[in-house]
């Protein structure tokens, strides 16, 4: 599986010709793609550039897995092959240009909608390249000091990297191919606009990262405040406006809950305990009508929950894209993603 690139191209320009909703799951298949010019590389920098994407290039990453750009590169050393060329500050290192091929790799992520991104630095001011427009678009890697570019996989299938240069193009694609042939079940989404409030990102991103990924068979029931827990600073949660305009620790949550129960109410082999909302005192903006404001609080013991009642195991999937927060739920066939 180490060369597809015919079978890559097919998939890719299949999926360009879809609207954009579509190409996101088309037939429970996911690809992301992203592409950077190598036209002003040295020698040096295109030798280093070749031998780390060669060392990504095929590589496998399965549900729930973690990948670590440096543990599969691999230290950028003289024994190794690399070559001492500028990095993205223009500094002259051992292996510099390698960081091009992780920058690559992120935004094809970013195009993907099913990896965690783990926090990683960006040269930022300091980019005195040319492969991106956006310095803070510039990620920074390095072996020895233990700067990485990390995320885990959240598809429910094994995903392919596959990167290799063509003409003055550094290229990468992730492949989500072991569903093609069909483990893909019912999948239903709901999306809510993003908060602009810093302190409410902050809580939404946290609470959305302790949740998906999340599974439930047969019986199984999912409760909001189980699975993310208290709302405290020491959770890392931050002061912010809730969605009755009251500043609390946590403020901005119940978005996260109020997205899943939009896509719950979907799926008619879920059952939804009652719910309490907000109503007329409801003061965001991230749903048209109150009714479906879902209310948390982890204290006073306000939860959202709900039981799963399918024949397989649904999964619930919590990412932003493009000012967006989604929510999927999907089932998967035949078992395929369950847990041992």
């Amino acid at each position: 599986m180490k060369r597809m690139r015919m079978f890559l191209a097919l998939i890719l320009c299949a999926l360009l010709c879809l609207p954009a909703a579509c190409a996101e799951g088309y037939a429970g298949y996911s690809a992301g793609y992203a592409e950077t010019p190598v036209n002003e590389a040295t020698i040096s920098q295109l030798t280093n550039i070749y031998l780390a994407a060669a060392a990504i290039d095929g590589y496998e990453i399965g549900y729930g897995e973690r990948f670590s750009f440096n543990e599969v590169v691999g230290e950028r050393s003289a024994e190794a092959g690399y070559q001492i060329a500028a990095n993205g500050r223009g500094a002259r290192v051992r292996g510099g240009g390698v960081s091009q091929v992780a920058t690559t790799l992120l935004l094809a992520i970013e195009s993907f909608d099913w990896m965690i991104v783990e926090d990683y630095s960006v040269y930022g001011d300091r980019f005195t390249g040319n492969y991106v427009n956006d310095g803070n678009l510039a990620v920074v890697t390095d072996y020895k000091a233990g700067r990485d570019l990390a995320f885990e996989s959240l598809y429910p299938g094994n995903v392919t990297i596959e990167a290799w240069v063509t003409g003055d193009t550094l290229c990468v694609a992730l492949t989500g191919i072991d569903n093609w042939g069909g483990n893909y079940g019912n999948e239903v989404m709901a999306a809510t606009p993003m908060p602009t409030e810093y302190g409410q990102i902050e809580n939404v991103y946290l609470a959305a990262s302790l949740i998906s990924g999340y599974e439930l068979n047969y019986g199984e029931k999912f409760s909001f405040n189980g699975v993310v827990g208290p709302r405290t600073a020491n959770a890392g949660f931050v002061n912010a406006t809730n969605g009755r305009g009251v500043r609390v620790t946590g403020g901005g949550v119940a978005q996260v809950a109020s997205t899943i129960y939009l896509a719950a109410k979907q799926m008619d082999n879920v059952t939804i305990d009652p719910v309490r909302t907000y109503g007329d005192r409801f003061t965001g903006g991230y749903v048209n009508d109150p009714a479906d404001a879902v209310v948390t609080d982890y204290n006073a013991g306000i939860d959202f929950s709900f039981t799963y009642y399918g024949s397989s195991t649904l999964m619930i999937s919590l990412y932003e894209d493009d000012g967006f927060l989604y929510c999927s739920l999907y089932e998967t066939r035949d078992g395929y993603g369950a847990g041992e």
